[in-house]
């Protein structure tokens, strides 16, 4: 009889064990929110906003891509009820740098610049998703 090898067993049956563990999306409720996002009154153009939720909301962070000023949370990655505090960047190129044939930048030839008030020490307004949305349009004018 082969020896069970606990370099593989233990993390197997401790993932087995959390798997159960948090909220279950194919039971929530999820609700789309869509919105554009400006920065000094420009649209950002590459950047991500972050749903982060609050104590008492049961619900998975939300990221998705800020793309020519707009965001979307649909599908698999629309937002359940609850409270979330909102974490946004924003990239721009460094000066000197190339673009790609897609027009792209690498990701070591930007920076984000927004202040942190609006990422890392937010003080936008949470976004409250209630069970009586549909959907949600929110924009954030920063």
């Amino acid at each position: 009889m082969r020896k069970l090898d606990f370099a593989f067993v233990l993390p197997a049956a401790i993932a087995l064990l959390f798997a159960g563990c948090g909220p279950a999306l194919d039971d929530m409720r999820l609700i789309p929110v869509t919105g554009t996002v400006t920065y000094q009154g420009e649209p950002v153009l590459d950047g991500v906003i972050r749903l982060v939720p609050s104590e008492g909301t049961d619900a998975p962070v939300r990221t998705r891509k800020i793309k020519e000023g707009a965001y979307e949370f649909a599908d698999r990655a629309a937002v359940g009820e609850g409270s979330y505090s909102v974490e946004i960047t924003a990239y721009r190129p460094l000066e000197g740098a190339t673009p790609n044939d897609l027009g792209m930048v690498a990701e070591e030839a930007r920076e984000q610049y927004l202040p942190k008030q609006f990422n890392t020490h937010s003080e936008i307004d949470p976004l409250i998703v209630t069970t009586d949305d549909t959907d949600i349009t929110k924009d954030f004018e920063l």
